[in-house]
């Protein structure tokens, strides 16, 4: 007879478990796991009864523990080739400090080695300056390094040995006009800056790549730096610079069994012109769902048709001929049963995708997919009974921190207090996963976003979202959990700390159920667990 003496528990905490059930109560003080699965929650005395001298006992000193948190839309694989060799500036809040630490790189690199920042910041958290640095500001700190500095996908900035390094020319920015804006100053001169989508996509192929085995301890270290901040999870979204070619490294790294997080993939094309040959490619030699508990590929997305791809202030092709190719692209997929997720923020765009996956459904059935619009801003109340006529969801990120500015600027306050309607999508019963869209848009600190989400303001103090549109700590803490497990059909299994689920739980350094609203983005995780087993440990619980 199989022993029910549980491997590990966890005692005297204040453990949030999200459950759905009035059998089991929504927070308990200690819970048993045994192979990686919670069996039973409670009171201390009734799980300390279920040990042996065998089970670990953690003393979790009343702290709060939280479900592992799931980033429902990041681009962690990407982000990973290339992590160990750049520097955060997410939680930097003076510009003299960011160029500190480029300067601190510079002194412990050898001369030569390029010094990168991709993402992940706005020069609106620079409260000393209000600005991004100059190429005359990275030459000063360093001279003998070349340096990229990457803000979300609207600049990169390079300071002089960058420009000669990647060749930048009047010849060849000439030659790539088409792809972006290339700055000058006063004089006429070129200062190191290119804006534009597509120029980010030039800049960042320039760049070395790391070896092979480096992008693998590389995607490793990444894995380990979201469970510090209390993620057992994340859906990755393909992204630009992202085809069927770099997901070596990632694959690597699951077999090696060196991922401190749960990964599932969504695919899409890596550059435009290549939407049919590798979306065709996909459809046919790949399977849905295919992996295992650590690592799985769950879909198609977020980019289907490069030149539909929209923002806050750009419109994509939402032209008959460009929604017709959506349907050709994605009946194939809907016919072997992938889940699809497709990036939308015009409300036109929305309004057509809803069209097309209509049309799908009438011949393929979408309803059990879980199919979702990624962002959603331009969501109205008139697209709730659509999508919940096909079981469609949405996942909404934490972008207007950064961006609420700009967006309130292309907008209007009062648009942008609905965008997405979030009260009337949780009143109706879509389901919305929360997440970051990390690394370069935003920050990959699910607290950040969970603050975002309880207050709306950006990093500057902007009003966003209107209070009705604004979450509880609760709901927002079920969007970043149960709401993720759902867009990958895990949410019976993730999500909660109840019976059954699987044993993935972060012991936070603060009480997010009672810490002040602007403390929550300085939450951590001090132990996290993955299966019942420690991924991530400050020490100081035990």
């Amino acid at each position: 007879m199989t022993s029910s003496v549980p491997d590990r528990i966890l005692v005297n905490g204040r453990i949030t478990t999200l459950a759905d059930s009035s059998v089991v109560p929504g927070e308990v003080s200690a819970l048993a796991i045994r192979n990686g699965v919670i069996t039973s929650v409670g009171s201390d005395d009734e799980i300390r009864s279920l040990a042996d001298g065998t089970t670990e006992v953690v003393d979790l000193g009343d702290r709060r523990v939280i479900p592992g948190l799931i980033d429902s839309h990041v681009h962690f694989m990407r982000a990973g080739l290339t992590w160990n060799d750049e520097l955060r500036w997410e939680d930097v809040r003076r510009l003299s400090t960011a160029l500190e630490t480029i300067e601190e790189a510079a002194q412990r690199l050898p001369k030569g080695t390029w010094i990168r920042i991709i993402g992940g910041w706005d020069p609106k958290q620079f409260r000393d300056s209000g600005r991004g640095p100059t190429k005359e500001e990275l030459d000063r700190v360093a001279p003998d390094h070349p340096v990229y500095v990457q803000m979300q996908y609207a600049y990169v900035q390079l300071n002089t040995l960058g420009m000669k390094t990647m060749g930048i020319t009047e010849e060849l920015v000439a030659s790539l006009a088409e792809q972006g804006e290339f700055e000058r100053d006063e004089n006429g001169e070129l200062n190191g800056r290119g804006a534009g989508r597509f120029l980010m996509t030039w800049f960042y192929k320039q760049l070395p790549a790391p070896t092979f085995d480096e992008q693998v301890a590389s995607t490793a270290a990444l894995s380990r730096e979201f469970a510090r901040v209390g993620l057992t999870g994340c859906v990755d979204g393909g992204g630009y610079n992202t085809g069927p070619d770099v997901y070596g490294p990632i694959y690597e790294a699951w077999r090696r069994g060196e991922l401190a997080t749960r990964v599932r993939l969504y695919h899409h094309s890596s550059a435009p012109g290549l939407e049919e040959e590798e979306l065709a490619g996909y459809a046919r030699f790949l399977e849905p769902h295919f992996g295992d508990d650590m690592m799985r590929v769950s879909g198609i997305g977020e980019v289907i048709l490069y030149h539909s791809h929209d923002g806050v202030t750009r419109l994509g092709d939402t032209s008959p001929e460009a929604m017709d190719m959506h349907e050709r692209l994605l009946l194939p997929f809907a016919a072997k049963g992938w889940t699809v997720q497709i990036h939308a923020q015009q409300t036109l765009y929305i309004d057509r995708l809803l069209d097309v996956w209509e049309r799908i459904d009438k011949v393929h059935p979408i309803s059990g997919l879980r199919w979702t619009i990624v962002h959603g801003m331009g969501i109205t109340r008139d697209h709730i009974s659509r999508l919940k006529a096909l079981g469609a969801g949405v996942m909404v990120q934490s972008l207007l921190r950064l961006d609420g500015e700009e967006a309130i600027a292309a907008w209007g306050a009062d648009r942008i207090a609905e965008s997405p309607v979030m009260r009337a999508l949780i009143e109706a019963g879509v389901p919305i996963a929360l997440g970051s869209d990390a690394m370069r848009a935003a920050s990959y600190n699910p607290f950040t976003s969970l603050e975002w989400f309880l207050t709306g303001l950006t990093v500057s103090g902007t009003p966003t979202l209107s209070e009705e549109n604004l979450l509880t700590r609760e709901e927002a803490l079920r969007g970043y959990t149960v709401g993720s497990a759902w867009s990958t059909f895990e949410d019976g299994s993730r999500g909660r700390l109840v019976p059954g689920y699987r044993a993935d739980l972060a012991v936070l350094s603060k009480d997010y159920m009672t810490v002040p609203v602007d403390e929550v983005h300085t939450i951590t995780s001090e132990l996290t667990l993955l299966d019942g087993r420690t991924v991530w440990t400050s020490g100081t619980v035990g």
